[in-house]
């Protein structure tokens, strides 16, 4: 009875389309992508080093300690984020970010645990800053346009109820961009390149590099052993790699502890960072035991918080 009530109101005062008549109730709010991923190869902007923090190592498991998987990036006044598992937003927060300073995010691939916090992110960024909002670029696998479309028609009704307010739903629509294998986003002061890996029966799964002239960082997302992996992360000053113990989950489709030292050593890795660990409450050391006979340089078993570079 309520709802026929509201219909009616609305109905008497719009003369029968709904309010969001154009966006999300007849159309998408994000209609069409407004970019495509930039292909072109060049050189790295002329910057200073990379800051990277694990803002979630965890899995679709749900542990105390380990949030949704995320990986915090600043590059010059950009701030990235990879992955939106649940969580992260408040993570950026602990770590002393406001989430609406995030301007661009990198989804590797659309498994919940991956993309679970993207309509928090952006609608808690609107609702907050109501009058400055930009909302990030949102960068990621075929699919996406139609997954933030999706997104954004589940909140339809508060976005309605907030428009009242004087809120901009313009504000409201990210950029976005599919990419593919190989392409190539860039800032002012740093370059992104896309690779997929291989995490089949997932048939768009990517893995991202992100680098100034300075420093470098690879993060393979849920992924096999990949050779596609291997040669992206080439002499990468960081690989932030899955791994998972062997007796748990799905190995024929994510990298074992055992396989994932191997991998950095191929890729001539300096430096090795674990994080989507499963199962999330194995002590550090067995993770080394597993890794160190393959892989020469430091190792880092991730905990959420941590800053790697």
């Amino acid at each position: 009875m309520e709802i026929d009530q509201e219909r009616r109101r609305t109905e008497a005062t719009t003369g029968g389309a709904s309010p969001l008549a154009g966006y999300l109730s007849d159309q998408r709010l994000v209609r069409a992508s407004p970019a495509t991923a930039d292909s072109r190869t060049g050189e790295v902007p002329d910057a200073g080093p990379l800051n990277v923090w694990l803002t979630g190592t965890g899995t679709p498991a749900v542990l105390p300690g380990r949030a949704g998987p995320s990986t915090l990036i600043r590059a010059g006044t950009d701030l990235m984020l990879i992955d939106c598992g649940n969580g992260c937003a408040y993570q950026i927060a602990r770590l002393g970010f406001d989430p609406k300073d995030i301007t661009h995010i990198f989804i590797t691939h659309h498994h919940a645990d991956h993309n679970a916090d993207l309509p928090f992110l952006l609608m808690s960024g609107w609702v907050t800053h109501r009058d400055d909002y930009q909302a990030p670029r949102v960068i990621g696998p075929p699919g996406t346009l139609e997954f933030v479309n999706r997104m954004l028609a589940l909140h339809e009704y508060d976005i309605r109820a907030r428009l009242d307010h004087e809120y901009d739903i313009e504000r409201l629509a990210p950029e976005v961009i599919e990419i593919h294998d190989g392409a190539q986003m860039a800032g002012s002061a740093w370059k992104a390149t896309a690779f997929r890996v291989d995490h089949h029966p997932v048939c768009e799964a990517y893995g991202y590099r992100v680098e100034t002239r300075e420093t470098s960082v690879a993060i393979s997302g849920d992924t096999r052993p990949c050779d596609n992996l291997i040669s992206y992360a080439n002499g990468v000053d960081v690989l932030i790699h899955e791994a998972i113990y062997p007796g748990y989950g799905y190995p024929e489709y994510h990298t074992l502890s055992t396989d994932v030292g191997a991998v950095a050593t191929r890729a001539g890795a300096r430096q090795l960072v674990l994080t989507h660990l499963l199962p999330g409450h194995l002590p550090a050391v067995r993770w080394l035991e597993h890794v160190r006979p393959d892989y020469g340089g430091p190792i880092t078993v991730g905990y959420d918080l941590m800053q790697v570079m």
